[in-house]
């Protein structure tokens, strides 16, 4: 079977969720391939990546490696002690030949992000 890969270059915080409510989101990822095991970026528990309004994450070398699909969900977790009460955010998936570029989530909280990605092959 064809392996094809996706490479998330930056995510872009164009509206957190709840704005004015809480000093911004504090965003992770759970990347999941073709159905297997879930992929926490950044990968250490209770670790995130604090995002306000034009604030721009590159995830460092993130490469995901599928043959059907990958599906890229991104979170928000207030409260780190508990990881149970993440606030989901928003997902997106990729399959073969999606081409490189950008999609923009948003949700009915107010978050609104911007995923920037390459399709390798």
């Amino acid at each position: 079977m064809t392996k094809h890969s996706i490479r998330i270059t930056s995510i872009r915080c164009n509206a957190t969720s709840e704005s004015g409510i809480t000093d911004g989101d504090e965003v992770y990822l759970v990347c999941q391939a073709d159905g297997g095991l879930p992929i926490r970026v950044p990968g250490k528990l209770n670790s995130s990546t604090n995002m306000e309004k034009g604030d721009v994450w590159e995830p460092a070398d993130l490469v995901l490696n599928f043959t059907y699909e990958v599906l890229v969900t991104l979170w928000d977790h207030d409260l780190n002690y508990d990881p149970n009460l993440a606030s989901y955010l928003q997902s997106t998936d990729f399959e073969p030949g999606s081409g490189s570029g950008s999609r923009t989530l948003k949700n009915h909280n107010g978050a609104d992000y911007t995923v920037s990605y390459q399709y390798i092959d």
